[in-house]
């Protein structure tokens, strides 16, 4: 196990650090006390839910803004079991899949092709490693281009349903990058 630790170690250290990959912005981050669970509705691909230790919370990706919130720390809504969760306010009659705390997962790939890998070498802090189209982080050969974006204690990290969001949530926030506008 020491020499397969090594030997990731190894590869990781080929890939560069930026915080915004080509083709994204960095967006916003954005301060969610007590965060256990996030998911992206699939009506609105634009915006997120939050399931925090103090009720729910949608976040507009479009905009930063957080714009429905109730403080609701449990209910017949909330199933982390099942991962899901009903969503408030804009997305009140949607069931959203949530990833956190419980499991789950978000995609790690979008339409474009791009994906998302974490890696723990040194658990329990993760990379979180942002690749093109395919490439891949864990294959030197194929690391052209691969890029981590941030090292943290995740809750989890994923594409929005659309691929056009990547999010990335700890225990006290959630990052967001978003897709850069292609002017043709």
């Amino acid at each position: 196990m020491f020499n397969q630790k090594n030997r990731l170690s190894g590869l990781l250290k080929n890939i560069p650090k930026s915080s915004t990959p080509s083709g994204w912005d960095l967006f916003v981050k954005i301060a969610v006390g007590g965060l256990t669970e996030i998911g992206f509705s699939r009506q609105y691909h634009n915006l997120l839910l939050t399931v925090s230790s103090s009720g729910r919370g949608v976040i507009d990706c479009d905009s930063g803004e957080k714009i429905a919130r109730d403080y609701e720390e449990y209910g017949d809504w909330y199933d982390p079991f099942n991962l899901s969760c009903l969503g408030i306010g804009p997305i009140s009659e949607e069931i959203i899949a949530i990833s956190g705390l419980c499991g789950g997962g978000m995609p790690t790939v979008n339409h474009y092709g791009e994906t998302l890998t974490r890696v723990a070498p040194e658990w329990p802090i993760e990379e979180l490693i942002w690749c093109p189209l395919g490439k891949d982080p864990l294959i030197e050969q194929f690391q052209a281009g691969c890029i981590k974006i941030a090292s943290d204690y995740f809750r989890c990290a994923g594409f929005s349903w659309n691929g056009e969001f990547i999010v990335a949530a700890t225990s006290s926030d959630i990052t967001i990058w978003k897709k850069t506008a292609i002017n043709l």
